[in-house]
């Protein structure tokens, strides 16, 4: 090896070194670059470098959330199961921070799962008056950690077919933790429509067609019979059972035998002068229940100048059939005054022959 290393050393001198020394020159630099880079490979081939993150100190750690147990809780009661559409629903949120971070963006969407039923209004409470409230979302704000909040609402609904009288409803929630949007649905106890019954108590001498019913003498006269015709109705949009109607006829007034029942059962108790009509159930539809009677009043000389009850104690109470409550109302009294004949109104006070 070195004597190949020495005779390639001679030829090279004699034929380019002793010539121009620049050869030897350009050899020997490009020599020594060889060998640097031959140093260079070596010490990249056994550098292992420890790859360290320059700012790991600094950046923050998220805590994992767990989704089956969020931390926020929320409770939503209602003050009861039964509301009428006119009065609404009151609702009651109870919130609580249960996390280790604060809380932000609560909103709340109110809204009902079947299409009879919607929303139609949200007003907060006296306590609540500084929450937004947009349509049917309710904007809670943030929560501290730990914070607890209690909020009241009243939500009306509006419906298509009153025939349905269950409201169901959802509130869907939606917040922020640590920049993490996490929702969730829960479902609200459903509402039972109350159902509305109407009656009325109607008193004649002529029909509001014109039709004569009555007979005897208008006004009144003492000692001489005049004959009216009472009407009791009933209405409802809902389903009721168990109906009772009842009233008092006052001394100087009587029943005939004269009547039109067109449904249920109508009774009179000549000792207490009651009168009472049941019907054993009611039914949402838009025809009425109704029953007619004929009173014989003959006034008095004490009643001289006076306008004279023909009906007292007017009052009825029917039982709901959705929600098992009793519906009950009180009536005016009815006159000689016919304030539902429109022929005769007025014409009620007694005078003599």
């Amino acid at each position: 090896m070195l004597k190949f290393i020495n005779h390639h050393w001679q030829l090279r001198r004699e034929r380019f070194y002793l010539k121009n020394r620049w050869h030897l020159i350009l050899d020997f630099s490009l020599g020594i670059i060889i060998l640097l880079l031959i140093g260079v490979v070596i010490s990249l081939h056994f550098y292992r470098p420890s790859l360290i993150r320059p700012f790991v100190g600094v950046v923050p750690t998220k805590s994992e959330i767990d989704l089956n147990n969020p931390p926020l809780v929320v409770n939503f009661t209602v003050a009861s199961s039964s509301i009428s559409l006119a009065d609404g629903a009151v609702l009651k949120i109870d919130l609580k921070n249960t996390g280790d971070s604060a809380i932000q963006s609560v909103k709340i969407d109110l809204l009902s799962t079947k299409q009879n039923f919607a929303i139609n209004k949200i007003e907060a409470t006296d306590e609540a008056a500084n929450i937004k409230i947009i349509n049917r979302q309710i904007d809670l704000g943030s929560l501290n950690i730990n914070e607890s909040r209690e909020v009241t609402f009243r939500v009306y609904f509006r419906v298509k077919n009153e025939m349905e009288r269950v409201i169901h409803w959802q509130a869907q929630s939606a917040y922020l933790v640590q920049g993490q949007l996490i929702k969730e649905i829960v479902d609200l106890p459903n509402l039972n429509l109350t159902s509305e019954l109407d009656a009325e108590a109607a008193i004649y001498y002529h029909s509001p067609q014109g039709d004569q019913l009555g007979s005897g003498p208008l006004p009144p006269l003492v000692g001489l019979p005049t004959n009216y015709w009472v009407f009791f109705e009933i209405k409802s949009n809902g389903d009721f059972k168990d109906l009772v109607f009842s009233a008092k006829l006052p001394k100087g007034v009587e029943l005939t035998d004269n009547r039109s029942l067109l449904s249920g059962d109508f009774k009179y108790n000549a000792a207490s002068r009651q009168i009472i009509w049941r019907v054993a159930e009611l039914k949402n539809q838009n025809d009425s229940y109704r029953v007619g009677f004929e009173i014989q009043f003959t006034p008095n000389l004490s009643q001289v100048d006076k306008v004279v009850p023909l009906i007292t104690n007017l009052n009825y109470y029917a039982r709901d059939i959705v929600i098992n409550e009793e519906i009950s109302a009180w009536l005016p009294n009815l006159s000689t005054n016919l304030d539902f004949d429109r022929l005769n109104r007025g014409e009620g006070t007694i005078g003599q022959p």
